[in-house]
């Protein structure tokens, strides 16, 4: 989620952050084939867009839910559903840094899209998440997004481990987006609207199948502004 909201919880414990072990409650497998990752180059045909179109996409819902419906700021689950879109269901990181596990959910027509870690910077944010043209937010995502330890990065998907995540880096061209006069995820007072654009790694995951599943994503940022900013996070979903 936005490294803007952890620094503004105060959270920047690196060495709690590397040191936090992962917890992925066991899943049920019977008559279920796993969830699969839909690999960078397939996402357009398997799902209409890229990578980087859909981080956008996910960008303007989550922005345009207030925190205390958002579920980026969910510790259980319980607003996941808004995350299901007519194309694609997406699922939040964790808004404080905190390591968080959810119930969810999930249809089994529609893919599911993640971020692992993710940033991203508009006209409305003070700086360092401030920009005034689209190429100044670009680069302002792509230096946060620089910080990223690769070896930080883990994916677990129904108990096993998916490897190097290096490749599922993606960058969103520029968008448009709103956000509630108050108590938004940006925490910025006296705007609805603005221009942002973000960084990061993401995952596509092909429809689930019906049954019990187990997603676990993690990263953290290593170095500059966001440096000790961490995401740690599993969903137990069900698929129906």
């Amino acid at each position: 989620m936005h490294v803007r909201a952890v620094l503004r919880y105060g959270i920047s414990a690196l060495a709690a952050a590397v040191a936090a072990l992962v917890v992925v409650a066991p899943a049920t497998f019977a008559n279920t084939q796993r969830l699969s990752i839909i690999a960078p180059q397939g996402a357009r045909p398997a799902s209409g867009k890229t990578y980087g179109d859909w981080s956008a996409a996910w960008w303007q819902l989550m922005m345009a839910i207030p925190v205390e419906s958002n579920p980026t700021f969910d510790s259980t689950g319980a607003n996941c559903s808004g995350g299901n879109t007519a194309g694609v269901f997406f699922l939040a990181g964790q808004g404080t840094g905190e390591t968080v596990m959810r119930s969810c959910t999930v249809p089994t027509t529609k893919p599911l899209f993640f971020p692992l870690i993710n940033v991203e910077c508009s006209n409305v944010e003070a700086p360092p998440f401030y920009g005034a043209t689209d190429a100044d937010r670009e680069a302002c995502a792509r230096q946060v997004a620089d910080g990223i330890g690769i070896s930080t990065l883990q994916v677990v998907l129904d108990e096993v481990n998916v490897g190097n995540m290096s490749r599922f880096r993606a960058a969103s061209l520029p968008f448009n987006f709103t956000v509630p006069l108050n108590d938004n995820i940006l925490f910025v007072d006296g705007v609805t609207s603005g221009t942002s654009a973000s960084d990061g790694y993401w995952v596509l995951l092909s429809p689930p199948s019906r049954g019990a599943h187990t997603i676990h994503f993690e990263g953290l940022v290593i170095s500059g502004v966001g440096a000790g900013f961490s995401q740690n996070v599993t969903y137990n979903l069900t698929a129906q």
